[in-house]
């Protein structure tokens, strides 16, 4: 295998990365889809309330997981500070990593609260109907008491993935989705003794086991020994502004790129409201099976960041540079073989979340544009991935902002509304934002892997140098005392 013509690979390497790989992202990949999944089986409940019900779950969302995400960003910075740590056998670094993000939860907690709170208002400014508004609002404010335990989970399972214990969080999340299905079925229709609370019913749920989760991960983090020697609630015994500076200096761009990618989302989610109550719920079908379908390379991404990192972390490029090529082929096949199932099967697909006819026909034909934009989806969320193990944060996010926002957001406005497509307009949007965004990830990426081998290749030839010239001198020494 060869990249940029410098960097050769035999197949046994390739084929080990890949393995190793797999071995990383399967644990990651399945603790993804079993979170995803918590909100597939909220949607696909409250799906049976009616599409009102369903619109007001999916502007809600928008609100709600626009500021999340940009959190998950933010915090994502522990996962290349830790794994580079970990690459080096830096344990304190480690621990001072994970006890200031804790401090870091706290405030983002702070400001999540304000805005998410606010949500009702929000939507109502944005144009969105009185009573989705209200209903979105209610759905939000119950989620919003999980919040902190939300951040906090994602923090203790960024720093397990950065050690390579990522079975960690795919064994909570599995534990968790049959909880939520229990919780959704008892405060949705009121079973088991419980209310009956419909859409803001779910967001009870998702409160109660986003708790469950943070406490099943603290109770493991604490009985493993392992975990002890990194001391990370002694180092949190106070805020330490210079080294959190340090850390949002490399979170906040990941956070901003998180967020210019799902905001758009949110955007065209905001814009479906305007064009009708069924195109909004059709919308919501759509995008909860493609982000289904999205956590496969989304949690490829986290085990690329962790092997990336850890190989510039032992100052090996040679490395970093497989482990990333390798990461973003794997997870460029899966979506290959998902797009084509939303392309051949779109209806299908739609029905089993909703049976209502108008529904299930705009969604159809969405779901094949998804087909479309899948592959650059996975392109892109795998190439940041590779990035951020490089601690390379902020092109990213300069590149998401041109790509999402002043080119792909203005051509699906004008595809929906100056041409008359409409929904379908406003996804091909996507698609061109998309596809922009993969390549020049992708391309950034392969810059500085190149750049990164050419610097270690100078250094190793300057040392070598100096130590023949060592040897030299000491040569001659003996020399002339002899």
């Amino acid at each position: 295998m060869k990249i940029r013509g410098t960097i050769l690979y035999s197949s046994s390497e390739v084929k080990r990365e890949a393995r190793d790989m797999i071995v990383l992202a399967f644990p990651v990949v399945l603790a993804r889809l079993s979170q995803m999944s918590m909100g597939f089986i909220d949607t696909f409940m409250v799906a049976k309330l009616g599409p009102e019900a369903l619109g007001a779950v999916g502007v809600g969302n928008a609100v709600y997981f626009f500021y999340v995400v940009f959190s998950f960003g933010t915090l994502a910075a522990v996962s290349p500070m830790v794994a580079q740590a970990y690459g080096a056998g830096d344990d304190k670094e480690i621990g001072r990593s994970v006890a200031q993000g804790l401090w870091l939860v706290l405030g983002l907690t702070l400001v999540g609260i304000g805005i998410i709170w606010n949500t009702e208002s929000i939507l109502l400014v944005a144009g969105q109907e009185k009573e989705v508004a209200a209903l979105a609002g209610d759905y939000t404010y119950a989620m919003s008491w999980g919040l902190i335990a939300n951040l906090w989970f994602s923090l203790f399972r960024g720093f397990c993935d950065a050690v390579s214990r990522t079975r960690v969080a795919m064994v909570i999340s599995f534990a968790a989705v049959v909880f939520n299905i229990v919780a959704d079925y008892a405060l949705i229709y009121g079973e088991l003794g419980m209310p009956a609370l419909g859409a803001v019913g779910a967001g009870h749920a998702t409160t109660i086991v986003r708790w469950l989760m943070l406490g099943l991960m603290l109770l493991y983090i604490f009985g493993t020994r392992e975990f002890r020697r990194y001391r990370f609630l002694y180092r949190a015994r106070i805020p330490r502004p210079r080294y959190m500076k340090k850390m949002l200096k490399l979170g906040l761009p990941i956070g901003a790129t998180h967020s210019m990618g799902h905001g758009a989302f949110g955007v065209i989610s905001l814009l479906m409201g305007t064009i009708s109550t069924i195109a909004l719920a059709a919308h919501q079908v759509s995008i909860m099976l493609v982000a289904l379908a999205f956590m496969v390379p989304l949690g490829t991404s986290v085990a690329i960041t962790t092997r990336v990192g850890q190989g510039i972390g032992r100052g090996d490029p040679r490395g970093a540079a497989l482990a990333g090529w390798v990461g973003i082929g794997l997870g460029t096949l899966f979506m290959c073989t998902t797009a084509s199932i939303f392309v051949l099967i779109p209806e299908k697909l739609a029905t089993i979340f909703t049976d209502d006819p108008p529904v299930v026909a705009y969604a159809t034909g969405l779901l094949v544009l998804a087909g479309a934009f899948q592959i650059s989806d996975s392109v892109q969320v795998l190439a940041i991935g590779a990035l951020r193990g490089m601690k390379d944060t902020a092109r990213p996010m300069i590149t998401n902002l041109i790509s999402y926002w002043l080119i792909g957001l203005p051509s699906g406005w004008f595809l929906a509304f100056e041409a008359g497509l409409e929904g379908q307009g406003l996804w091909w949007g996507i698609v061109i934002g998309l596809s922009v965004a993969a390549t020049l990830h992708t391309l950034r990426f392969r810059k500085l892997v190149s750049n990164e081998s050419k610097v270690r290749s100078r250094g190793s030839r300057v040392r070598g140098q100096e130590s023949r010239s060592g040897v030299e001198s000491q040569g001659s020494g003996v020399a002339d005392t002899e």
